[in-house]
């Protein structure tokens, strides 16, 4: 294992998740619990964020709270709402120890009052057996200029349109809405920040959940996407320039299966170049193919 990451969830070996094992439980009950003092303070790193970095912008997310399988391989997910602007001023808080530390003594939880939004991420096999990694951009708030897979966050805009957490229709949020959001963001992200039509891409299957310690444990769903397109389509797309989410990245990075499943040990100098969300999603795809 890594001391960047903490898996949360795994598939059993060679039955990988698809959307249609998937239900998605969506409750106030499973949003951050707030601390007395915590707005003021999440407001202050927000607007000092905004200051360093005038790009960010703030959006609602999906907040993970538990994970649940059957002896089916049925997958539940219970999700709460939370954005960005907490994530920032909870998993990143200088004092965000003091969150774990409260969570335990108060509800033997630590993440209960972190915003703990989930990220999706990619393992996207072309198809000649390579791996796609992406050189995060300086501008990028997490683990900037390290290599990272495709990934973003599935949103709730995309069901309930443009709305605050206060604002939101719960009942929008039904199970099948979510669960296709999740499974289908991460073609997005593919897509958007590759330049790989979806065509292209298989449904996803759903690995695994990790957490990333570097950010207070905020967990990620990761996902095996396999890519009709070799190697070197991909490298000529991903050239061009004009994918939605160009600005994300600054290089590409393809490496073949083989040496991804071995990059911890037999290149650790590589690996500490590797945004922990990767690392997490890597782990993952050697654990569900028994590796």
């Amino acid at each position: 294992m890594d001391p960047d990451i903490e898996i949360m969830f795994v598939a059993d070996v060679e039955k990988l998740i698809p959307e249609s094992k998937t239900s998605v439980s969506v409750l106030q009950k499973f949003n951050r619990m707030n601390l007395p003092d915590d707005k003021s303070s999440i407001e202050e790193i927000w607007a000092n964020r905004l200051k360093e970095n005038p790009r960010l912008f703030n959006g609602t997310k999906f907040r993970l709270h538990s994970v649940s399988s059957d002896s089916t391989g049925h997958l539940t997910l219970n999700l709460g709402v939370t954005d960005y602007r907490e994530y920032l001023g909870t998993n990143w808080a200088p004092d965000v120890n003091r969150f774990h530390e409260q969570g335990l003594q108060l509800h033997s939880d630590p993440q209960v009052f972190l915003s703990d939004p989930a990220g999706v991420g990619a393992f996207t096999v072309t198809s000649d057996e390579y791996v796609i990694f992406l050189r995060r951009s300086s501008h990028c708030a997490e683990a900037p200029g390290m290599w990272d897979i495709p990934g973003g966050h599935a949103e709730p805009e995309e069901i309930v349109g443009k709305a605050g957490m206060d604002e939101i229709d719960y009942s929008l949020m039904t199970s099948g809405a979510v669960s296709h959001e999740i499974f289908h963001s991460i073609l997005r992200e593919v897509r958007d920040e590759v330049n790989i039509g979806e065509q292209h891409l298989s449904p996803a299957l759903l690995m695994g959940i990790a957490r990333n310690i570097t950010s207070a444990g905020r967990p990620s769903i990761e996902f095996l996407v396999r890519c009709s397109l070799s190697r070197d389509e991909v490298l000529a797309l991903y050239r061009q320039g004009s994918q939605a989410e160009a600005d994300e990245s600054t290089s590409i990075m393809l490496l073949p299966v083989s040496t991804v499943v071995t990059l911890q040990t037999q290149d650790p100098a590589l690996w500490s170049t590797i945004a922990p969300s990767a690392k997490g999603c890597v782990i993952l795809y050697k654990m569900c193919h028994g590796m």
